[in-house]
Parts: C-alpha cells; sequence; structure tokens
C-alpha cells in the first residue's frame, strides 16, 4: 500500500488538505499437485482468489470541517471451483462519502453520510467455493447509502 499526503492541511482555499492511497495485489497461485479421485486439478488456479485486486482512494478536506472520500475497488475475476471452470465475474466498486466533523462540547462530533456501489455493479459478495449445486453466488446489494454519527468522549 502506499499512501501519501499530497496537500498539507491550510485554512483557505477550496481544497484544503488533500490525501491519496492505493494499494495493488497480483496472486498467481496454482495448484501444485492436486489429485481428487480421477480428477486431477494440478495447475489449476487457486479457488476463490482472484488474480489482480487494485484499490485508490483519495480524501479531500473542504472547508467548515468536511472531508469527501472516493474509493474504488477493482477485482478480477474469480475461479469459483477446483476445475476453473466457473467463474465469477471481475468488477469495479465505487463509494463516496461525505464527512463533518466537530466540536460538541468536550466531545468530538462526527457525522457522515454516503454511497457504496455508485456504479450500481452486479457482483457476488462472499462466493461459496465449490459449492454444492452450483450455487456459488451470494448477491451484494446493488447502490445503497448509508449514514449515521460517531462520538468521542
Amino acid at each position: 500500500m502506499i499512501s501519501a499526503r499530497v496537500m498539507d492541511k491550510r485554512s483557505s482555499g477550496l481544497f484544503r488538505g488533500m490525501q491519496i492511497s492505493g494499494s495493488y495485489t497480483f496472486s498467481r497461485f496454482r495448484f501444485r499437485e492436486y489429485l481428487q479421485g480421477a480428477d486431477d486439478y494440478s495447475g489449476k488456479e487457486l479457488t476463490g482468489v482472484p488474480k489482480h485486486v487494485a484499490v485508490a482512494n483519495i480524501s479531500l478536506d473542504l472547508p467548515r470541517a468536511f472531508q469527501v472520500t472516493a474509493q474504488h475497488n477493482f477485482t478480477s475475476r474469480i475461479p469459483l471451483d477446483d476445475a476453473n471452470s466457473v467463474y465469477a465475474n471481475g468488477y469495479h466498486l465505487l463509494q463516496l462519502k461525505l464527512k463533518w466533523e466537530g466540536k460538541l462540547g468536550d466531545y468530538l462530533l462526527e457525522l457522515y453520510a454516503g454511497t457504496d456501489n455508485l456504479l450500481n455493479e452486479k457482483y457476488s459478495l462472499g462466493n461459496d467455493i465449490n459449492a454444492f449445486g452450483s450455487r456459488f453466488y451470494n448477491a451484494a446489494p446493488l447502490r445503497n447509502f448509508y449514514g449515521g454519527m460517531r462520538l468521542v468522549f
């Protein structure tokens, strides 16, 4: 993972600070010798492990203690059975969050709202590998919204 504050915090301007981060994972795992009865899975991709996962994030500090954060996640296709005959499609997830932070007496108050899966991707969250009856998929929510607060004592 790489993370950098590309703009130090300052007290004026529309953008008061900026931080970016990113990570990339390349997984080339394969079965070396894997025999199960008459089936030979040697050389097949490791079940349930995507070859590529990339995550990028940008956070912008705004006036009046607001912060906006955007995150993109790319996950490549995922082998769902040992024979590599079924794959979950790759997907792109985009998240957006707006946060405000302030004081409430001696306490820190944080209010936030956001959206997950802004691109409305259809993907499976928590695939069942080698599933009986080809029931590999656990549907993840389409575009959804959330909000909340946090009070730090």
